[in-house]
């Protein structure tokens, strides 16, 4: 059996789709406007995009261009590849990346497939395989070992698990359901690191909330939770769910300019800078990032333009830069495998480099200086959560469903009741599933063939007389719950 020592649930948030712009230009926050005859092709090269900026005339100078940064660039940019030099790749660290599946590409074809709980996992065909696009970009970024396209850790193991369906779709209760398996089969694949590259807009009280109280027992079973903090950029806007949680590793982007000195480095207006509650942790490459597409998903066939050459794709926002955490991570595990997540996250930290415009959080990550530096914390003091809150609070604005009839309320995705108080129970205790069983309903199956989970087949019961085809995500903006919010117009994520 593969040992697997990180885990990465990419960070998105469940959203409106931000579509094209009369001549195209999405204005963030998951709204998509046609302005009729206007030319939006402006010039903003020169312009310098900082926090302090308009947050739509930012969107606009983001959407109108910028350069690339390739892979390489991005671990020269937060010293990977002197890692890399030294035999530091990520060899014998697993990561789990819980997102819209992988895409079989090159670069990724070792990746293991844990159980499909996405909307598609019915659908012949379409059981672990990305339809979307997000989770291979984010994958790439991690793990990929393409030679001329190398992840961050292109040693390491990687873990797929689908919540994510062909359009983006998904509840937090697959996620939630998600990190569970995760956590009961850390020790069979030593998994050492989550990354959740999506959350949603939920005020609840992390202390309450259902999701920030998974990602807390994934933390408190050894496991680094990165999490991404999300890409609605307004300064008086909060970090994601779960990012609110205070102990996990929270990842806001940057743009790096395409360079690799840090001081032309600046905090791209769409990265959320949280408030005096919750701010960043760390920052990394966030703008312009190229990483493996998915030939054929939906990301592909919507924005052409993102295209490059050698069936890359590129985007911009915090997803790619918690991805990026996650491979970084496993790079630090390998040199320093004794790490706790509390170590892990206060070495990131301490030795990351601040920004002359960076008005929250620590810093870039440098990893060079990351491997030298000692944990001196013994611990994070933050009060234990319960997760005996709302489902439905964790949720936020964003639901499935159509717009007469949406998921909502305390059932998971099945329709199935939700009992926050025993379900929290089980998890701490690691028996939320039992037999490929999650909360009442059989989701998945329980053996590995191949590098591969065996699927159970769903029978017509089993989404409560949902058709997987009618589920759709209404009402979602980009603090929402689903793979849209970050626009894939022209030049990419926003």
């Amino acid at each position: 059996m593969s040992r697997l020592r990180i885990l990465v649930v990419s960070v998105v948030t469940v959203a409106m789709l931000a579509t094209s712009i009369g001549p195209a230009a999405a204005i963030g926050l998951g709204i998509s406007i046609s302005l009729p005859g206007v030319d939006l092709a402006v010039d903003l090269e020169g312009l310098d995009i900082s926090l302090g900026l308009d947050l739509s005339a930012e969107e606009l100078a983001w959407g109108g261009g910028g350069p690339t940064a390739t892979m390489a660039h991005v671990a020269e940019a937060i010293g990977a590849d002197d890692l890399h030099t030294d035999g530091i790749t990520g060899a014998g660290v697993g990561i789990a990346i819980i997102d819209t599946g992988v895409a079989d590409v090159a670069g990724l074809e070792d990746t293991l497939r844990g159980p499909d709980l996405s909307l598609d996992a019915p659908v012949e065909g379409h059981y672990g395989v990305d339809d979307y696009g997000h989770g291979t970009h984010l994958a790439g970024l991690i793990a990929s070992d393409r030679p001329d396209a190398r992840g961050i850790a292109p040693d390491a193991s990687l873990l797929s698990l689908k919540v994510g369906a062909g359009n983006g779709a998904v509840d937090v209760s697959q996620t939630v359901a998600a990190i569970d398996w995760v956590v009961q089969h850390r020790d069979e694949h030593d998994i050492r690191v989550l990354v959740l590259a999506y959350g949603t807009d939920g005020t609840q009280d992390p202390q309450l909330d259902p999701l920030s109280h998974a990602v807390e027992v994934a933390w408190d079973h050894g496991i680094a939770v990165v999490v991404a903090v999300g890409n609605h950029g307004e300064s008086s806007d909060p970090v994601v769910n779960p990012a609110t949680n205070p102990n996990v590793i929270a990842v806001g982007a940057v743009d790096t300019r395409a360079t690799t000195t840090t001081l032309d480095d600046r905090v791209p207006a769409f990265s959320a800078p949280g408030t005096a509650e919750r701010r960043p942790d760390v920052f990394a490459p966030g703008v312009g990032i190229e990483s493996l597409g998915a030939p054929g998903g939906y990301l592909d066939q919507t924005y052409p333009a993102a295209r490059r050459d050698g069936q890359l794709f590129r985007g911009n926002g915090s997803s790619q830069a918690a991805a990026i955490v996650g491979g970084a991570a496993a790079l630090l595990l390998q040199a320093r495998p004794d790490l706790s997540p509390d170590d892990v996250k206060a070495v990131l930290a301490r030795s990351a480099t601040r920004l002359d415009n960076m008005l929250t959080g620590q810093g870039v990550i440098d990893l060079p200086r990351a491997v030298a530096t000692p944990a001196v914390l013994t611990g994070q003091d933050h009060p234990a959560s319960t997760g005996t809150g709302s489902l439905e609070a964790a949720r936020g604005s964003t639901h499935l469903g159509e717009a007469d009839d949406l998921l909502a309320g305390e059932v998971d995705v099945f329709g199935q009741p939700f009992d926050s108080s025993a379900w929290a129970q089980a998890a701490a205790a690691g028996t939320s599933w039992q037999d490929g069983v999650w909360n009442g309903t059989r989701w998945a199956g329980t053996d590995w063939a191949d590098g591969h989970l065996v699927a159970v087949p769903w029978d017509g019961s089993t989404w409560n007389g949902w058709s997987w085809h009618g589920w759709s995500w209404h009402g979602w903006s980009w603090h929402g719950w689903s793979w849209h919010g970050w626009s894939w117009h022209a030049q990419g994520w926003e």
